[in-house]
């Protein structure tokens, strides 16, 4: 499963902040553990014959299960059926006698079986479900909407659309049944069996064989036009809405070619009879890995000019990767759902670098520990299995997802790619077909590298937190060596100790270079290594494999020859220009912008423009206004360090990217940037820029959020338009966040009135809704609005409302509102900000007389982009 990376979501996610080194606890203090459910009988198959009705938004039919008492003297079985009306139950085809209490249906069994007695138990009900399966569909307002029937189970929403037992330890194979209207396309799990025509219906039989979970199967019902692929004989589908057949295709043409990867790095075949992915409209998630047949949100379609520099393959990696990593193995309960994320994960950075090469690689993975390290700075710390939870979705937050990538990607570079890939395919081939915890992962790759890793396992897994790395370099030239000083320098507490890391260094210098492996099982270590020469650089980690964060303590020359000369490896450049950004001399400035124009990798390019905005000089700012970088992605960079300064200047040098580019991503970036400029010409540009049509409305979305920034009141009546239902329908979500932020920052007291009388009736919409309604209601930070936060809180059946709204309260309670003098504050902020600069940048004038950084010229293309 994917969760969805909508910008507006991301708005909304990590918004607790830390108090110096303490953390929120990731759950309240005295939450009870939960531990795996007990399994009175073994179900061996599911049988699914349902009916959905359009109009009426219900289902009706039966559910079979065919089981197998575990224990002598098994009486009953307990299914798990949310919201249903059961209107009769049977076993061995005889009526027997139940018990219904709206969530859990308790059938007995009369006379008590013996144990492994095969027993079929069929339920009829009907059911208009509220989680699990929704009805999506044109009304008045949206009137193109896409007509669509689609079911999603994880965690434990199967229950709302068809009695099971709905818990990730019991798998079964299923079969599913499906009357629908005639013409309508569906797709389930398996082989389409037949289909047959039933008066005004069709009858959809599908079955799949090998044996799966609950939450995994899915049955979507709509008008689709399908594109057949093909791997060594295997059916690589796609299905998409009539019209979109180019955006399906840019979407999911690569799918044949990341089977045949995943397949060889595993060892194991793809074990399922077809691959198909289908979209689907208002999707919860941004993809659902149902075993062959997976849910994609309709938002990863996208035109030409989006594919620029937007990309559904680390998507569709994800949840091709989850055939294997979730669906063939699964993980036995939800503490363990690392072994389903976690791994899916870590094989989108598999993909990037054998499509992209090991510099995308690099730079994605760095993408995640970025993501990681705002959770776990911003949020909370946690162990990556942890029993502790009210939810089962609490669990799946970038801990689980990104940072558990990352522990498979240091541990890929620790033991080698060899020994790496023969434990997955040890662990896969001993488990396919069942659950599995951690442990079995862990015993796969002590038996197969002969290594005791159980100090591994519990520093990364079932630790907390990470190395915090300083590194200083300094050269002794009378005894010709270097020394060396390694710091740990993260706080140390009950969950975050000192890390044991194997880590190597590579020292080069003129005509040569040298590699060395040091073990890091300490707070503090100091090495003197004699070299033949002075290094140029000193490369810690050389491709960045070690989860961590790094703090170079180097000279500047060295910094700088990283920077420029580390040509292989693509994160010793990001580190340096990182450093660089924070000594912010001339010659560091000369230095990023120099290579800001001549990198031949856009990551890095987009690092040195961040760091020459973190510098935020004069000549910084000439840098980057006169950039010509090519590729879109470092473009996004260079607007997004514009908007570090304050005024006309960089104002206008944002005005042409947000008039035009070639990249919707670019005019949405420099839109937010502009709006952080807080300069007096930006009101009318960005509203200029609303009637501006884009890739999921990318561009009016950054512009709310620019508005933000920019904190001009005048906006309020603007975004108020656009929340109104019928907008388009992401530009209309992100105003509903955004109108919250803005409001917070005015002074009015009637104006933040409206606002929160505006947001609080959208907290009983669509989940999305929902979600933003409640980011902006905190941003607001309004008190009044706690009573309908909590009410959401306490109604809401998706947990991840329920934990939204619950931390939404809990921040304006300790927030207590925004004072009035908010405003005034912020003016003096910015009028310090301004003088700071000015200060600055007379500094760095009599630092360097004479000398002014400017954008290189661009070199010719060497190498592989």
């Amino acid at each position: 499963m994917t969760q969805f990376h909508g910008s507006e979501y991301l708005s909304c996610c990590a918004k607790h902040h830390v108090d110096g080194n303490k953390w929120r606890p990731f759950q309240k203090p005295n939450t009870p553990p939960m531990w795996c459910r007990d399994r009175l009988v073994d179900v061996e198959h599911v049988k699914i014959d349902i009916t959905p009705d359009f109009d009426a938004k219900s289902l009706s039919g039966t559910s079979t299960l065919t089981v197998r008492p575990i224990n002598e003297g098994t009486k009953f079985v307990e299914l798990d059926a949310c919201e249903m009306t059961i209107s009769g139950v049977k076993v061995g085809g005889k009526n027997a006698r139940h018990e219904y209490d709206g969530q859990k249906l308790t059938i007995f069994f009369e006379p008590t079986p013996a144990a492994d007695r095969e027993l079929e138990i069929t339920v009829a009900y009907s059911t208009k479900p509220r989680r699990g399966a929704y009805f999506v569909g044109p009304d008045e307002k949206y009137p193109d909407k896409h007509r669509e029937m689609w079911t999603q189970g994880q965690d434990e929403d199967s229950r709302f659309w068809f009695p099971c037992f709905d818990y990730p330890n019991e798998k079964a194979s299923s079969e599913v049944v499906a009357h629908v209207p005639k013409g309508m396309t569906t797709l389930s799990n398996g082989k389409l069996l037949s289909k047959k025509a039933d008066g005004k219906l069709e009858v959809h039989h599908w079955r799949q064989e090998i044996p799966h979970v609950a939450y995994l199967v899915t049955l979507v019902v709509g008008d689709y036009v399908k594109a057949e692929q093909k791997w060594d004989g295997l059916e690589v589908s796609y299905l998409v809405p009539p019209g979109r057949e180019e955006d399906g295709k840019r979407s999911f043409d690569k799918t044949p070619k990341m089977v045949e990867l995943f397949s060889r790095l595993t060892g194991v075949k793809y074990p399922y009879e077809k691959y198909s992915q289908i979209t689907a409209v208002d999707f919860i998630f941004g993809g659902m890995e149902n075993t062959t047949a997976t849910t994609q949100t309709e938002l990863t379609l996208h035109d030409a000019r989006a594919h620029l520099d937007f990309s559904s393959e680390g998507l569709v990696a994800h949840e091709l990767a989850h055939q294997w990593f979730g669906d063939y193995v699964t993980c036995r309960d939800w503490s363990h759902a690392w072994l389903n994320e976690g791994f899916a994960t870590f094989m989108e950075i598999m993909w990037q670098e054998h499509a992209n090469g090991w510099a995308e690689a690099q730079y994605y993975a760095d993408g995640d520990m970025k993501a990681y390290l705002s959770e776990d700075r911003g949020a909370y710390r946690r162990p990556i299995v942890t029993n502790v939870y009210r939810e089962p979705l609490d669990l799946f937050d970038r801990h689980l997802y990104q940072k558990g990538a990352l522990v498979l990607h240091h541990l890929r570079g620790m033991v080698g790619d060899r020994l790496f890939w023969k434990a997955i395919n040890r662990y896969l081939g001993k488990h396919g077909k069942q659950s599995v915890i951690t442990q079995n992962l862990m015993d796969a790759f002590q038996e197969v590298t002969g290594r005791n890793l159980e100090w591994f396992f519990a520093q990364w897994v079932f630790g907390g937190g990470h190395p915090e790395f300083k590194v200083a370099a300094n050269w002794d030239d009378k005894n010709e060596q270097l020394e060396l000083k390694i710091e740990q320098k993260q706080p140390k507490d009950d969950l975050t100790g000192v890390f044991r890391v194997p880590v190597k260094v590579k020292f080069v210098w003129e005509g040569g270079e040298e590699t060395r492996e040091f073990e890091i099982s300490e707070a503090s270590h100091r090495y003197f290594i004699k070299l033949a020469r002075k290094p140029k650089m000193v490369l810690f980690d050389p491709g960045n494999t070690v989860l961590k964060t790094l703090e170079l303590d180097f000279s500047e020359d060295m910094l700088v020859n990283q920077l420029k000369g580390a040509a292989d490896d693509v994160m010793a450049r990001v580190y340096a220009a990182r450093e660089l950004g924070k000594k912010g001399t001339a010659a560091a400035t000369q230095a990023l912008a120099e290579t800001l124009a001549r990198d031949n990798f856009w990551g890095v390019q987009a690092e040195c423009a961040e760091a020459l905005g973190k510098i935020h000089s004069e000549a910084a700012l000439e840098a980057l206004s006169s950039s010509k970088v090519k590729h879109p992605k470092a473009r996004r960079a260079v607007a997004a360090a514009l908007g570090e300064w304050l005024g006309d200047k960089s104002a206008k040098a944002l005005m042409p990217l947000l008039r035009k580019d070639e990249s919707y991503f670019v005019e949405a970036e420099a839109a937010r940037a502009l709006g952080r400029t807080r300069s007096a010409l930006a009101f009318d540009a960005m509203v200029a820029a609303l009637s501006k049509e884009s890739h999921n409305d990318v561009i009016r979305a950054s512009v709310f959020g620019g508005f933000c920034e920019l904190r001009d009141m005048r906006a309020l009546e603007v975004m108020k338009e656009w929340t109104v239902y019928g907008q388009p329908w992401q530009a209309r979500l992100s105003a509903i966040y955004n109108i919250g932020r803005l409001a917070h920052y005015s002074t009015d007291d009637r104006a933040k009135m409206e606002v929160r009388e505006l947001l609080e009736p959208l907290l009983e919409q669509d989940f999305r809704t929902v979600m933003n309604a409640i980011g902006g209601l905190e941003a607001l930070g309004d008190v009044k609005a706690v009573a309908a936060l909590e009410k959401c809180a306490a109604g809401a059946l998706d947990g991840r409302i329920k934990r939204r709204a619950q931390n939404a309260a809990a921040a304006i309670r300790e927030g207590g509102g925004a004072p009035k003098e908010l405003k005034a504050l912020r003016e003096d902020y910015d009028t310090l900000k301004k003088d700071y600069d000015d200060l600055k940048n007379r500094l760095l004038k009599l630092e360097s007389p004479g000398v002014k950084a400017k954008a290189a010229s661009p070199a010719k293309k060497k190498g592989k982009k």
